[in-house]
């Protein structure tokens, strides 16, 4: 088994998406952000770019984020745009 990539700075939680699986490729993720980044987002898909509303997330109370991430994994089979 290869060695896990170390996360992002910030990242508090990551989900495996269903595309992800499907290839073997563990960049394919939804993530939740202990803080808001540049965008101020607190959850994106790395597959769609769906993000969680950021009303629904309360700081530390990871409940209502983690719901929503683990729910967008299960079905979410998009992949990442092409960066080349």
């Amino acid at each position: 088994m290869a060695a896990q990539a170390t996360w992002p700075k910030n990242i508090v939680a990551r989900y495996l998406t269903d595309a992800g699986k499907a290839l073997a490729d563990p960049t394919i993720t939804v993530d939740l952000s202990e803080n808001s980044d540049e965008s101020g987002v607190l959850g994106i898909c790395r597959g769609c770019e769906s993000t969680l509303d950021d009303s629904r997330y309360y700081g530390r109370d990871l409940g209502a984020g983690r719901d929503w991430a683990q729910g967008h994994a299960e079905t979410c089979r998009a992949l990442p745009r092409p960066t080349a």
